[in-house]
């Protein structure tokens, strides 16, 4: 196994810089964990729990979305760029700036849009958990931008594309 360079090495999860993964983790957690709760207290209360299905989409909306931030972060998204590859260097540079500026407009429009419904559906409540959709709708925000820092940040089209280890999967 080859030694990684000191900047390749991870930052333990509870950092500013893996704050994406944590969430994700804590959403993961209250997903099995409502989802478990619920199928105990449906087979051994008279009283099913009505909050857990609440919570465990909640909480797949934030596993979604702060997933994707890590996922443009360590660059882990899907890409089939076969048919760029064909194309001349002129081509492929112009793709690849045209792609960088229409993912930037992405993530900041779902940044606006989610922060436009969190400010609209603030006085709407959820019906177990009383809950202000904006509570909901905002970290759905906070995730758009973060994807956009993320994508800023990471896809550089301006740089030379880095060479990937041999022994990584991504």
């Amino acid at each position: 196994m080859a030694l990684q360079p000191e900047s390749r090495k991870e930052k333990p999860l509870l950092s500013l810089a893996r704050a994406d993964e944590a969430v994700g983790v804590v959403a993961l957690l209250a997903i099995v964990g409502s989802i478990l709760w619920g199928v105990v207290s449906r087979y051994v209360f008279p009283q099913p729990a009505a909050w857990t299905y609440e919570i465990a989409v909640i909480a797949f909306a934030y596993l979604v979305f702060f997933g994707a931030v890590a996922g443009v972060r360590l660059g882990t998204h899907a890409a089939i760029d076969g048919l760029v590859a064909a194309l001349p260097d002129g081509w492929q540079k112009a793709i690849v700036w045209f792609n960088y500026l229409l993912l930037a407009a992405f993530f900041l429009a779902m940044a606006l849009l989610f922060a436009w419904q969190a400010w609209t559906a603030r006085n709407v409540h959820t019906i177990a958990l009383d809950l202000s959709r904006g509570l909901i709708y905002a970290p759905l925000a906070v995730a758009s931008l973060g994807m956009l820092a993320q994508h800023l940040a990471v896809m550089r089209p301006w740089a030379p594309k880095p060479l990937q280890h041999a022994d990584s999967l991504i």
